[in-house]
This record gives C-alpha cells, structure tokens and sequence, in this order.
C-alpha cells in the first residue's frame, strides 16, 4: 500500500541576531565547553592542532533557530556543510544542535564569517530545493486522493500551491 499522507514543508534556519555573543579567548572561557565533543570528532589534525595550542583568541556564537520536528533532517544537512575543502570544520556545533560557534585567529573573524555564511546560505539553499519537491509531492498525492471530493484535501492543496515558507 502506498502512503498518502501529506508533507511540511521544511523551515529555513536562521540565527537569533539579539542572541549572538562574541567571546575572547585570550582567558578560559566555559561557553566553548558546549561545542568541545564536535572539536574533537573529526576534525583534521591541523584544526586540532590550533585549538590545543590556543592559537584562536577569539569566537562568535551564534544561536540557530531550529524547530525540533525538523531538527534531524537540519542537523545532517548542517554537518554536511561544517567542512572546509581540506577537512577541517569551519564552525562547531553545539550538542543541542542549537547554536553554532566560528573560531579564529586575531583579525580574521570577518573573513572566517562570511565563509560560514555562505555555508548556511547553502543550507537555506538545500532546504528550498527540498521543500520544492515537497510541494510536488503533496500536489502528486493531492492527484491521487482527489476523486475522494473530500474538503480536507482541498484545503491542503490550496495551502501547498499558495503558502509561502
């Protein structure tokens, strides 16, 4: 039996703006403690490297707003785009897969946060094409239960080809 049961469409993450913090590192600092497991899990030997000889003195963290319905599909499309052309991560994720944190050395956290940036744009960009063959799906299966002339339906196609997420 196929399954004819309508999708949501997926939410785009963004970054609580009033929320985000910029650290020093020049001291111990236990806000980088949250991100410490996703530090040290595959992570290249340079990045290692760096972070056990303090070479970062400064970081930014940035909360990320994440429905928890969604939250799995998110994560992994978060973690895909963590890593750098050569194998070291560009941010770090807390455990609650909340928040984000950009480390870096003095005078290039800009350039360092707008290579994240883009990243989450490619994020954003994925879960558009996602929620566009959402859409198409729930407009198949809208096809198929259609002669059932039931008003439910109805209401759900008109939410699907209008709404905009």
């Amino acid at each position: 039996m196929q399954d004819f049961t309508y999708r949501n469409l997926i939410s785009h993450i963004d970054i609580n703006r009033d929320a985000i913090e910029f650290i020093d590192l020049g001291h111990s600092d236990a806000r980088v403690a949250e991100f410490l497991s996703d530090m040290q899990r595959d992570n290249d030997m340079i990045e290692l490297n760096l972070i056990r000889n303090n070479a970062y003195k400064e970081a930014v963290i940035m909360p990320l707003h994440i429905i928890n319905s969604e939250s799995d599909l998110l994560k992994e499309i978060i973690r895909d785009e963590q890593k750098t052309f050569g194998g070291s991560k560009l941010f770090y994720i807390n455990d609650m897969h909340d928040k984000i944190m950009v480390m870096a050395v003095p005078k290039s956290m800009d350039g360092k946060l707008s290579m994240v940036i883009s990243k989450l744009n490619k994020v954003n960009e994925k879960i558009s094409r996602l929620n566009s063959k959402i859409k198409k799906d729930n407009e198949e299966i809208y096809l198929k239960r259609k002669s059932g002339n039931d008003k439910k339906d109805e209401l759900v196609n008109m939410i699907n080809r209008n709404f905009k997420v």
